[in-house]
């Protein structure tokens, strides 16, 4: 997680409580009187703390400022293999993202970025982060996020018999066929939404 510096914690905690007092959020001159700064400097660590997901602002709106708690952030952690099971290390979030700024997602949603090319015919290139829901219920199509042993997938669920088939949305790879009463198999959630990002090369 991108933690923010020891002033834009000071700037969060004052957002907070002005809030709380006034009900409503400080401007920028108001956060400038405060700490001594200018407006500028004051736009400048907004802007840093928006790209950290831990503040939400409205363009063209003034004392539109809102400080996202942490049960408001959707987690975002590496990584899931698109195309066989990856081993999931971080166990920590590497990042948050704010559920406010994409449409499809909303608190409680967990995200992941995707390995691999095996989605890419379902709109999920490699790097993709994919949003998911882990309270949803899932059926025969849906993209899901599955724990196979240790690893982590992305695939479209079917359900065949008592087998569960999870398959790739490329034709280069082979479908994970898997028993759910003898594997070691969970399905963590259906996704919900898909930011697209390049993989990093």
């Amino acid at each position: 997680m991108i933690e923010p510096t020891k002033r834009q914690r000071e700037l969060l905690n004052f957002i907070k409580r002005f809030k709380k007092e006034k009900g409503y959020a400080p401007s920028m001159r108001e956060i400038a009187e405060m700490f001594h700064i200018t407006v500028g400097a004051v736009r400048d660590h907004l802007d840093a703390l928006a790209r950290k997901n831990l503040l939400r602002k409205e363009p063209n709106l003034s004392r539109s400022l809102h400080v996202l708690i942490p049960d408001e952030r959707i987690p975002i952690y590496t990584a899931a293999r698109g195309g066989n099971p990856r081993v999931v290390v971080d166990t920590e979030p590497k990042e948050y993202f704010d559920p406010h700024s994409t449409l499809g997602i909303r608190a409680g949603d967990k995200g992941i970025e995707v390995i691999g090319d095996s989605m890419v015919g379902a709109g999920i290139p490699e790097g993709s982060i994919v949003f998911f829901r882990p309270t949803a219920e899932v059926r025969d199509g849906h993209i899901v996020v599955a724990r196979i042993e240790d690893g982590i997938t992305v695939k479209t669920y079917t359900h065949e018999g008592r087998r569960v088939v999870l398959r790739p949305e490329n034709p280069r790879y082979q479908p994970i066929v898997v028993n759910p009463s003898t594997d070691s198999f969970e399905i963590l959630g259906r996704v919900v939404c898909t930011v697209t990002r390049l993989a990093k090369r």
